[in-house]
């Protein structure tokens, strides 16, 4: 009776475990396919929109006037991200692609610049039209290798999960008809020459920190450990670790760690040109508040001050739970200097600071010659939308979208319960940029 009843269960264990495995399988198949279907669907609309881009930018060349030219050109600037996105889907994290994704980054924002401006004031030069056709003939070697894959892809029904697998194999060579493809399309656009064109240039100048205005030598490790140490006002470099970041970043940098005694760890960054921090991070938990924001802000100014940045103004505060967020700026001539910011983060339980951010006080800081605005800011307020109820002004220098430091008068103003500050140009009264500022 018992090696029966033993004999039941067993088979019971059996169905069951063969009814779960089954319902695995058929879940794990399941999500296979739903990946796949995503990759295909990714894939096919990159061919699409890269054809459509093609289709756009030889629109944008064929037209003759200027009332045209701006259409055109925002959908160039809309299709090259709508592309951007469609790579962004499919699974090439794990090759070298960062060519072609900076292609068409590169055609989104050259369509873009030249789209918002003024074309009567600033028509289309003949520089600027010579690398829309260079653009159009190397996306048109794009397109037509796209279509080449996808016509692979379904004569012969290859799947993008098998072109995962193959990336994944980082242990031995793994032929992939799909891999082997956009990794000879990577090699075509890196052999394309570099685009030249002022315009291109600004947005990648303004793109990337402004290291050459750092002044000093290469700090070394040991070097960079001593001035961790200075700069969080401690004896030795005891519990400091300096590590150089690799290849691909911005400006060559240290990441550094700094194992305090009671567990506590600091977090910085620092350039290895000068050896200058550019931001901390604190970990520790800050506890209930003991003081309010007034008390916090004048811990800050005094950490800043103890630090060399001097003559700053608070541009803004605001509270999350038990910490202050103080932003400051430098100021001349009482023209706030945007470029010029510096953010702290202060913990209200007892004032210390527990994050600092002032690597764009770096790399733009310097004493500077400042136009006398052309408009008085009475003239400058009849450019704001007369819907904004104007609360404050000031004079403001700001970076505008192509990196040029611009001299303007920044309106605070609310419309429908949101508050925004729109920045006017004080010598010709252009809107240069429009923020809208976070509810806290």
């Amino acid at each position: 009776m018992i090696k029966r009843i033993l004999t039941i269960v067993a088979v019971v264990a059996l169905v069951v475990t063969g009814f779960w495995g089954y319902r695995e399988h058929r879940q794990k198949q399941a999500l296979l396919l739903k990946a796949e279907n995503q990759y295909q669907r990714a894939f096919h609309d990159l061919s699409s929109n890269m054809s459509l881009l093609q289709d756009e930018l030889g629109k944008a060349l064929a037209v003759n006037t200027q009332r045209q030219l701006t259409p055109c050109l925002s959908n160039v600037w809309r299709v090259s991200y709508t592309t951007q996105s469609d790579v962004g889907q499919l699974p090439l994290s794990l090759m070298p692609f960062n060519r072609t994704q900076e292609f068409l980054r590169d055609i989104g924002e050259f369509s873009y610049r030249v789209a918002i401006r003024d074309q009567k004031k600033e028509p289309l030069s003949n520089e600027e039209w010579k690398t829309l056709q260079s653009l159009y003939n190397e996306s048109k070697e794009i397109e037509q290798d796209l279509q080449a894959l996808q016509a692979d892809v379904l004569d012969q029904n290859l799947r993008w999960m098998d072109a995962e697998l193959a990336l994944s194999q980082t242990r031995k060579k793994t032929d992939n008809q799909i891999v082997d493809g956009f990794k000879a399309m990577e090699k075509k656009v890196s052999g394309f020459p570099e685009i030249q064109s002022d315009t291109l240039n600004a947005v990648k100048t303004r793109m990337k920190p402004h290291i050459n205005n750092v002044s000093g030598t290469d700090a070394s490790v040991e070097e960079a450990a001593k001035k961790t140490a200075a700069f969080l006002g401690k004896a030795d470099t005891t519990g400091i670790t300096v590590q150089k970041n690799g290849q691909g970043m911005p400006y060559p940098a240290y990441s550094i760690t700094v194992q305090e005694p009671d567990n506590q760890k600091y977090y910085l960054g620092m350039t290895v040109k000068g050896g200058y921090v550019t931001w901390l991070v604190n970990d520790r938990e800050v506890k209930e508040a003991a003081m309010d924001m007034v008390a916090g802000q004048e811990k800050g100014e005094q950490w800043l001050t103890a630090h060399g940045y001097k003559d700053l103004s608070l541009l803004k505060a605001e509270q999350y739970d038990n910490t202050g967020i103080y932003t400051f700026s430098a100021k001349q001539d009482d023209v706030i200097i945007y470029p010029d910011t510096v953010t702290l983060k202060v913990a209200l339980d007892n004032g210390t600071v527990t994050g600092f951010n002032g690597q764009d006080y770096l790399f733009h800081h310097k004493k500077r010659t400042l136009q006398k605005p052309e408009l008085t800011v009475k003239q400058a307020r009849k450019y704001v939308s007369p819907h904004t109820q104007i609360q404050e002004q000031n004079l403001a220098l700001i970076e505008n979208d192509l990196g040029k430091e611009v001299l303007t008068y920044e309106f605070i103003g609310t419309m429908d319960d949101d508050t925004y500050k729109i920045y006017i140009n004080a010598q010709n009264g252009d809107e240069e940029k429009v923020e809208k500022l976070k509810q806290i």
